[in-house]
């Protein structure tokens, strides 16, 4: 018997939610420290920095994703200066094409900067065709999929095993935020990820994921370097940009001035609690997967049944993820009367017109539809 068997699925279930919703209530409620925060100098970001390893990773090579933004030229700048002709470090910038000579001048300038330093550099430009063939979901959606496939492809070519891309503390408060309120699970809590595999060759860091925006401007202005400012950044029709202009200020002034911080503690302890739920859905997918390929997934039902709903959900939707499914307008409300559905035991059921489910005997049987097929 495992350990996951000695637990009930409802009691983790309820420990997990428990765990969050106390957390969630007491970071954003609690009393700021009388004592300020201390503000990382240049000195204290290099040692940040260093803590990290990313020194060391150099000896196996990284790829910064560079913008022209002030926090990808810091960490640019801070890496270079330990590049001493190895050739282990190179950067890649992408050109959105969508701010016409604004993006051109960007490239220009993250250009400029990386040869200047002797690295190699790496530019792709997206075209309105390469846009079309990427336009399912988001814009935003679409960008960061060629931007990862890029910086992927690119650091396999030259056989370096790390991207590194530039994401900070700020990065993390907000991206918590805009999935809260877009409504999210476990693991959109847990927010931005330090390390994550993009495939069994390269893994992504985010070295600067514990600095605040503030002390990277610091930075910056103490070794005297420009960086590029979004002028799309400053739109409030963005969500994001009203979650930083307008929704975190008042956070601050009228709830908590350490909100981000509060916030930021919040999505480390869902991250750990998302590294139980995994574990769990991992376990369950070995014991009722019974045949899988990408367009049909048949199932033990009996052995899922005794699970309760959230945790059903969940298994659900990181079932959808494992194979490549589209889980585009599919919501809370969706996945839980899919749940419901599953737990009658009888009948057919429509995702969404992509995803066909139908209950036979002791088996669950799900078959991915072409989306312009109609549905019999």
């Amino acid at each position: 018997m495992n350990r996951f068997q000695k637990t009930p699925s409802e009691t983790l279930s309820k420990t997990l939610s428990k765990t969050l919703s106390e957390t969630l209530s007491e970071t954003l409620s609690e009393t700021p420290s009388e004592t300020p925060s201390e503000t990382l100098s240049e000195t204290h970001l290099e040692i940040h920095l260093k803590t990290r390893s990313i020194i060391h990773w150099l000896e196996h090579g990284i790829l910064i994703a560079v913008s022209g933004g002030a926090d990808s030229m810091a960490l640019l700048h801070f890496l270079a200066q330990y590049e001493s002709g190895t050739k282990r470090l190179a950067a890649a910038h992408i050109n959105h094409c969508l701010r016409g000579e604004e993006s051109d001048a960007d490239a220009d300038f993250v250009r400029s900067s990386v040869t200047g330093y002797g690295l190699r550099y790496f530019e792709h430009r997206i075209d309105q065709e390469e846009w079309n063939t990427n336009k399912q979901g988001s814009l935003e959606a679409a960008a960061r999929k060629i931007r990862y496939d890029f910086l992927t492809r690119t650091a396999e070519q030259i056989g370096f095993r790390y991207v590194a891309t530039a994401h900070t503390a700020d990065d993390q408060t907000e991206t918590v935020l805009h999935r809260l309120i877009r409504g999210t699970g476990i693991s959109g809590l847990a927010g931005i990820t330090e390390i994550r595999q993009l495939n069994p060759a390269v893994t992504l860091v985010r070295p600067l994921l514990n600095i605040r925006r503030n002390n990277i401007i610091a930075y910056l202005e103490k070794l005297g370097k420009p960086f590029r400012t979004d002028s799309t950044n400053s739109k409030n029709h963005f969500t994001r940009n009203r979650i930083r202009h307008l929704l975190l200020p008042i956070l601050r002034k009228e709830f908590n001035p350490k909100a981000d911080e509060a916030i930021e503690r919040f999505a480390h302890l869902a991250a750990e609690n998302e590294v139980v739920l995994a574990e769990l859905i991992d376990e369950i997918f070995e014991n009722t997967i019974l045949y899988q390929t990408q367009n049909e997934i048949i199932l033990d039902s009996s052995k899922l049944q005794s699970y309760q709903i959230s945790t059903l959900r969940e298994f659900f939707v990181r079932l959808w993820k494992r194979n490549g499914w589209s889980l585009r307008h599919l919501g809370f409300e969706q996945w839980t009367s899919f749940v419901v559905f599953f737990r009658s035991e009888t009948g057919r059921y429509e995702m969404r017109g992509s995803v066909i489910a139908e209950h036979s005997g002791q088996y669950f049987i799900l078959r991915r539809v072409a989306a312009n097929s109609e549905v019999k």
